[in-house]
């Protein structure tokens, strides 16, 4: 009889029970973490900057995001950056990609 805190393991279906549920768990957490790995190559690099007065997503859209769809670009920086508006304050740092 093999005992383990409060659970009794004395029939042999609750051993093979109990070794399937911990070798589920295991897979899961190592799946979860490898997957958590997986990319698409290398992450992209992204540029810091600071908002300044009279700063826009649609400006910062023309100067940073040439030959793209503004409206995607701006989409992917609200993403990015959690944004709740597409107001910019004036010393406000975001992230672009």
């Amino acid at each position: 009889m093999l005992v383990l805190g409060k659970y009794q393991l004395t029939h042999p279906r609750r051993l093979m029970r109990l070794v399937a549920i911990i070798a589920m768990s295991f897979s899961i957490s190592v799946l979860g973490i490898t997957g958590s790995f997986a990319g698409n190559g290398a992450p992209a690099a992204l540029e810091l900057i600071t908002v300044q007065a009279g700063d826009s997503l649609w400006n910062l859209a023309d100067e940073h995001g040439a030959g793209q769809d503004p409206r995607d670009w701006i989409a992917k920086v609200v993403k990015l950056n959690a944004l709740l508006t597409v107001e910019l304050t004036p010393g406000q740092q975001i992230a672009l990609p």
